[in-house]
């Protein structure tokens, strides 16, 4: 078992757009390890899972790994950095995955076994029984497979519902009397790595375009194959949402007034 250091994490509530956090270093505790490339989320309950980094630059060799919001020691939105709890060596070592296929639950457990995280599919919430991420890197694998063998009677542990953000971002949102327009972007919670807001581009809507927010309670269904994504709003609902604004996504009296108003739809 891999022995990681634990640490202390602020809760203070960050927002950022993934197409923001594609560019940024990730950093190991002696030395960087590459670039965020791509997300998986969980279509079920809107969470960031992994991040793909690219390591070549590292690893001249080397495929893309996969790093959990779990060894997550500082988001830096300002040198663009996001630094974890995990020697090169580390992620060196750690199981490899072929990015062109699906991610199976099956290889997940041997993901969490070998860094020596608790499951975050053996609780209620988005991280099992915790609130954020990190709080997974406390727990002993001997009481995750306690809480594996649980939950196995209870529910089919061996699927997940893992999905690139680079596959969902473009796909065609259909409202309840029509289609308004794309995904564009969505946006992490870089406390809990949730998605609390939606970027939608309504350029089949609304003149010029314009950029809205809407939330994931919104959406009622994403059909992979067909590329669709089904809104329960109307387009005159989609009219009133709230206008997106990069540069005051970090601000939280608008961050406040978002989710305030999506609330109401």
């Amino acid at each position: 078992m891999i022995e990681t250091k634990v640490i202390s994490f602020w809760r203070n509530t960050m927002y950022a757009g993934l197409r923001d956090i594609k560019r940024f270093t990730i950093a190991a505790t002696d030395g960087d390890i590459g670039v965020s490339k791509d997300f998986l989320f969980d279509d079920r309950a809107w969470t960031i899972r992994y991040m793909y980094a690219d390591t070549h630059r590292w690893l001249p060799l080397g495929d893309k790994v996969l790093i959990s919001p779990i060894s997550l020691s500082r988001f830096d939105i300002e040198n663009e950095k996001i630094e974890v709890n995990l020697t090169k060596q580390m992620v060196k070592d750690s199981p490899s995955v072929d990015d062109h296929l699906t991610v199976s639950r099956e290889y997940e457990e041997l993901y969490y076994r070998y860094f020596g995280y608790g499951y975050y599919w053996t609780g209620p919430g988005a991280w099992g029984e915790y609130a954020h991420p990190t709080a997974l890197s406390q727990i002993t694998p001997a009481r995750s497979a306690e809480e594996l063998s649980r939950s196995a009677l209870v529910e089919g542990v061996e699927s997940n519902h893992l999905r690139s953000i680079d596959e969902l971002q473009g796909y065609t949102i259909k409202a309840r009397d029509g289609e308004f327009g794309q995904i564009h972007d969505l946006i992490l919670d870089t406390n809990n790595w949730e998605i609390p807001l939606i970027i939608v581009d309504t350029h089949q809507l609304l003149p010029g375009g314009k950029k809205v927010l809407i939330a994931p309670k919104h959406i009622k269904e994403i059909n992979w194959l067909e590329q669709k994504v089904v809104c329960t709003l109307s387009e005159d609902e989609i009219k009133h949402c709230p206008e997106f604004d990069h540069a005051l996504l970090g601000d939280r009296i608008y961050q406040e007034q978002m989710k305030a108003k999506l609330l109401a739809l």
